[in-house]
């Protein structure tokens, strides 16, 4: 009698540490809201405009009811931009949502990202708890937060795609297949995503896990085209803080040209393979455990966040996706075989979270103090130790990926075991 009570107390425990978390980070993200000067001070700007991407996407659907294109400038957003996705974020036009609806929409994403965030994650205890709580609260998340950014709904969709493959049924692993096809469809990157499809071990069950994945891209082809011919003439251009991708470091340092991100991309991938291909051979990397849930999501966050880093230049907001890393580094750190590992990835992930939103503070607090010429000089040193230390958790992360994709390549087409 005395088990069930344990593990519901446990249950409650870990539970009770996560809401909490949520509640200290809501009330950081709501008394940003209430004093707007935090964002200008954080230089995350446009303080008088909150949830300025989701504007966008409402004012796509207002362009929509007026009979213009959404996928073209858009006179009705601040800044003329269009919305440059596939026509499945379009449906809701049909419920009348438009601009005056951003403050309780955003309001609702925010909320509903947030407990999901709490859910993924579960801290087991105070350490946890802390670690979670500065990712949620770190500059990196608060400019998604200002922004009420589209990739808090890829958050969503792949994190329903991630819990369905939680359980060993083949009709919810089979919804989880299409939620992470989905998301792949409303913003393009999340297609990295199928890498988690290897997690099915039989060679039929990968096809028929791939089959359903390109299935749903197909059916959605007529809507995604349109956008995928745009997506290059209008993605984003961040410059100076919170920018992030491949490219950035040398864009912000005045080499032109593609070679200058391009020949370090290939000399990490193939440091990675190569410390990949040395782990296994010695023997410190078994193959994948059936379902080890905190290994694939591990997984699923890395290869986002590398296949976002290589597609070209976006926002540091893209950390959010971190939080699927959790608690894979979590059990690392409890006695795992990548101990040292999961701490440096940890406190390079959270230096780069809050490194640059601090700059932006100090920078701001001694605007008066200091000369243009130096605080130009100490921004310059801020993005270049940001840009590398980026480029070395990119490279750790892909070390990882492909570690895991070499070991699930010999699962698949290794010898079946014998009878018992």
């Amino acid at each position: 009698m005395n088990a069930p009570a344990s593990s519901f107390d446990q249950h409650w425990k870990t539970w009770r540490l996560g809401l909490l978390v949520a509640a200290g980070a809501a009330m950081v993200w709501l008394l940003c809201f209430r004093y707007p000067a935090i964002w200008v001070t954080l230089g995350i700007g446009e303080a008088n405009r909150p949830f300025l991407d989701l504007y966008n996407q409402l004012a796509a659907y207002d362009a929509i009811r007026l009979g213009a294109d959404p996928l073209q400038p858009n006179a009705l957003d601040p800044y003329n931009r269009p919305f440059g996705f596939s026509a499945w974020w379009f449906e809701p036009v049909a419920l009348g949502l438009g601009r005056k609806d951003v403050l309780w929409l955003g309001a609702s994403l925010l909320v509903t990202s947030l407990l999901a965030a709490v859910a993924m994650t579960r801290p087991a205890n105070r350490a946890q708890a802390l670690i979670l709580g500065l990712l949620l609260v770190s500059p990196a998340t608060l400019l998604a937060v200002n922004r009420a950014n589209q990739d808090w709904v890829v958050f969503l969709v792949v994190s329903l795609g991630l819990v369905c493959f939680r359980t060993a049924s083949g009709v919810a692993r089979a919804l989880g297949v299409v939620f992470l096809a989905a998301a792949a469809v409303l913003k393009y990157f999340p297609l990295v995503t199928a890498v988690v499809l290897f997690d099915f071990r039989t060679r039929r069950a990968l096809l028929a896990s791939l089959g359903l994945y390109f299935l749903v891209l197909l059916l959605a082809w007529p809507g995604l085209e349109p956008a995928l011919r745009l997506a290059g003439k209008y993605g984003p251009a961040p410059e100076w803080l919170y920018a992030f991708g491949a490219p950035v470091l040398a864009r912000d340092f005045l080499f032109h040209g593609a070679i200058y991100w391009l020949v370090p991309t290939a000399a990490l991938a193939a440091w990675a393979a190569w410390r990949a291909f040395r782990s296994s051979a010695a023997g410190r990397t078994g193959l994948p455990v059936s379902h080890d849930t905190r290994e694939r999501e591990f997984i699923c966050g890395a290869v986002m966040l590398i296949g976002v880093f290589f597609l070209g230049v976006s926002y540091i907001y893209k950390l959010v996706f971190a939080l699927w890393l959790l608690p894979w580094l979590w059990a690392q750190l409890a006695g795992g075989p990548e101990k040292r590992a999961a701490r440096f990835l940890l406190g390079l992930l959270l230096g780069l979270a809050w490194g640059e939103g601090v700059a932006a503070v100090g920078l701001n607090l001694l605007a008066n103090r200091l000369s243009p010429s130096a605080a130009l000089a100490i921004l310059k040193a801020v993005l270049l130790v940001s840009q590398l230390a980026t480029w070395v958790l990119i490279g750790c992360l892909l070390r990882f990926a492909c570690a895991y994709l070499l070991r699930c390549y010999r699962a698949l087409v290794g010898p079946a075991p014998a009878a018992a």
